[in-house]
């Protein structure tokens, strides 16, 4: 197996376990931070136990904190209780396509604060995903009777879920764009400091919101480890192997799996549907979302070439 070979094979069954986060989520009887923060806790753990077995442990000291290495761990796990939050308020379509914004939202925030220029064609992508979100949510609607129809009435039974989402995806947003700051860290570094300060964040909501645990009967703990190791221990030994063997990018487009296994496992598993309107949302953020990385690659890549070209 070459190593192309071996980093989309890992990474596809990372994507596809991270897919599952709603199927755990539901059989687990407490909230979704206290998920998150078993799954950013056993991340770090793992992430540690990797270095101190490949002998990496001096680049966790060597490594300087700063403000966005904390942030954006801090903005990851707050993004992952959000969207655990979400999967059981909402279903699991909305939930993983809502988070599946936050490229988007990063696009946004570097053009503010890093006064990057959107294209048009940038522009295009992020119209389209936000058409998609309020295809999504029911803000645009359809029916038989009155047609297409735009009205910021939500559905009762799924808008906390759909407004979780959301902040799910702003969140993801927020850690892209803190993430582009001190490239100086290596990768295993930063994913130590993303898991501890995720853990430390949600944490720190617990002080605030104590979270209740009297409803985890012996099945919960069971499926909340069986998480742990799975998609966290087990996804993010993958996601570092596909790492070593895959661009950026490349990860990044085959991350979007997730949204097919997650909105697949709601339909399969816990009967849910999406309308014909939510299914092009879906189409139309994935399609955004990759979107935006396809024009990143080739950017590059012409960058490469006009490098050499003029060398």
């Amino acid at each position: 197996m070459n190593t192309k070979t071996l980093g989309y094979t890992t990474m596809i069954v990372s994507a596809a376990l991270m897919g599952c986060v709603g199927l755990f989520a539901r059989n687990i009887n407490t909230s979704g931070d206290v998920i998150a923060f078993t799954r950013m806790t056993v991340g770090a753990i793992c992430i540690f136990a990797l270095m101190y077995h490949q002998g990496k442990i001096h680049l966790i000291k060597a490594t300087k904190l700063s403000p966005t290495v904390v942030l954006s761990g801090a903005c990851l796990g707050l993004c992952l209780a959000a969207y655990v939050s979400s999967t059981q308020y909402t279903t699991l379509a909305n939930a993983v396509f809502l988070i599946y914004t936050g490229p988007v939202f990063s696009t946004i925030l570097a053009a503010v604060f890093l006064k990057e220029k959107i294209s048009a064609l940038t522009g295009g992508l992020l119209t389209a995903v936000f058409i998609g979100c309020l295809f999504i949510i029911g803000i645009i609607s359809y029916d038989a009777t009155s047609g297409l129809t735009m009205s910021l009435s939500f559905s009762k039974e799924t808008f906390i879920g759909d407004m979780l989402g959301l902040a799910s995806g702003f969140g993801y947003g927020l850690y892209l764009f803190f993430s582009r700051y001190r490239t100086d860290v290596s990768s295993d570094s930063r994913s130590f400091f993303n898991f501890t300060s995720g853990a430390l964040a949600i944490a720190v909501c617990f002080m605030i919101n104590p979270p209740s645990l009297a409803e985890m009967d012996a099945s919960s703990w069971v499926w909340l480890l069986a998480m742990g190791f799975f998609i966290g221990f087990g996804a993010l030994t993958l996601l570092t192997i596909a790492a070593k063997h895959l661009k950026a990018a490349e990860l990044a487009c085959v991350s979007y799996l997730e949204t097919v296994v997650g909105a697949g496992i709601g339909i399969a598993m816990f009967g849910e549907s999406l309308t014909v309107l939510q299914t092009i949302g879906g189409i139309l953020v994935i399609g955004g979302g990759m979107g935006e990385i396809v024009i990143s690659m080739a950017k590059k890549r012409a960058s490469m070439k006009n490098a050499s070209v003029n060398g």
